[in-house]
């Protein structure tokens, strides 16, 4: 970084510290320029990383240099989010402890311009980099990430298998239909080995179809080679075996059953939210698909949180200022990090709620960003 000049050219902009223009410009400036730096020497390596762990398989299955190319540079959105916390941290913390290693950052503080006034323009570039995250998940990273792994299946052979979906079980209307399905083929919309109960108001079963298949007829289902289990009024059970059964109340959408097939990291926030609620309605573990859903909101807060440790540890040790704040704020964003992985596992695994595995370690380093940042030393 190219330091600045303390002479005529600095004195001049010192007489003026209520508006301090060009002092910010020339730190958002550097931190602009270590943070792309950064951002893009992390991707880079966390791509490099993705293709060397891959690379044998692509070799085996012949993928063409062409496809493999694309599936790289598919991943450059889902890592920049990756590294962009890391490379703001180091951005702004580097700027900082370089201006107090050459003695600039006193200087400025004696010209009556505060720390909290000169990383103005940091802070809300990292406000603007939150909504940022918020903004690209859905509309950037998420359809990115789905299309790197559709080419990957596609790459490797994969792909024919991802259609199929076996050993599914939902609860649907209330409890009052229960279906366990052996197999569901998403793209013949068919099911393979089903068995459906249906239950009363006590959820005792009154009726059982047990067929080899069933298929959607664009209503309802219809199966093949049926056999109803009904109860009668006298308490016994009737069997009967039909070629092709319907019943109308047998209208549970396919997109239920290739809905349990989706991974939570591939919705977007309102599809995410959507198969929380379905989860819960149909009695399926729902733990880990809210964990996915409350972090895609706690992640958006991280710049924010960065930045406001990277501003409190800057310029706080006198002697090896610049390593001293480094290892401090990596230091304290790992311990963050750490944390809420640690919480994530915690709600996942069901050992808590998904919103308190989550949100108080988020809150907790935003109260403590927040609070470093109005007392920071200038």
């Amino acid at each position: 970084m190219s330091r600045f000049v303390i002479g005529d050219s600095l004195a001049g902009l010192l007489r003026q510290p209520r508006t301090p223009h060009k002092l910010r410009s020339m730190t958002l400036r550097s931190v602009l320029k270590f943070f792309f730096g950064a951002e893009g020497m992390l991707v880079v390596l966390l791509l490099l990383a993705d293709l060397f762990s891959n690379i044998w398989r692509f070799l085996a299955y012949d993928v063409s240099l062409g496809h493999i190319l694309l599936w790289t540079c598919q991943g450059i959105p889902a890592h920049g989010s990756e590294a962009l916390p890391v490379a703001l941290l180091f951005a702004i913390t580097f700027t900082l402890s370089e201006l107090y290693a050459d003695g600039e950052l006193l200087v400025i503080f004696g010209a009556g311009v505060s720390i909290r006034s000169l990383c103005v323009p940091a802070l809300i570039m990292s406000a603007l980099l939150s909504v940022g995250l918020f903004w690209g998940n859905d509309h950037l990273i998420i359809p990115t990430t789905s299309a790197r792994d559709n080419l990957y299946k596609r790459m490797t052979g994969q792909d024919a298998t991802a259609r199929q979906i076996s050993n599914i079980t939902i609860i649907a209307k209330s409890g009052e239909w229960l279906y366990n399905v052996g197999l569901y083929d998403s793209r013949e919309k068919r099911l393979i080995n089903v068995d459906v109960v249906e239950r009363d108001r006590t959820m005792a079963p009154v009726l059982r179809v047990v067929a080899d298949s069933a298929r959607w007829n664009g209503q309802m289902w219809v199966f093949e080679n049926a056999k109803t289990y009904s109860l009668q009024e006298n308490g016994e059970w009737t069997i009967k075996t039909v070629s092709n059964y319907t019943n109308q109340s047998l209208d549970e959408a396919p997109s239920s059953f290739e809905t349990l097939a989706a991974d939570p990291k591939f919705m977007t926030r309102s599809a995410l939210r959507d198969y929380v609620q379905f989860l819960k309605s149909s009695g399926l573990p729902f733990a880990e698909a809210e964990t996915e859903y409350h972090k895609r909101f706690s992640f958006c807060l991280t710049p924010l949180i960065v930045c406001g440790l990277s501003i409190a540890f800057s310029g706080l040790f006198r002697r090896n200022s610049l390593l001293m704040s480094m290892l401090f704020s990596l230091g304290s964003a790992t311990v963050y990090y750490v944390a809420q992985m640690v919480g994530g596992i915690a709600a996942k695994t069901g050992w808590v709620q998904p919103a308190v595995g989550i949100w108080p370690v988020t809150l907790a380093f935003l109260a403590i960003s927040i609070f470093g940042f109005f007392k920071a030393k200038t």
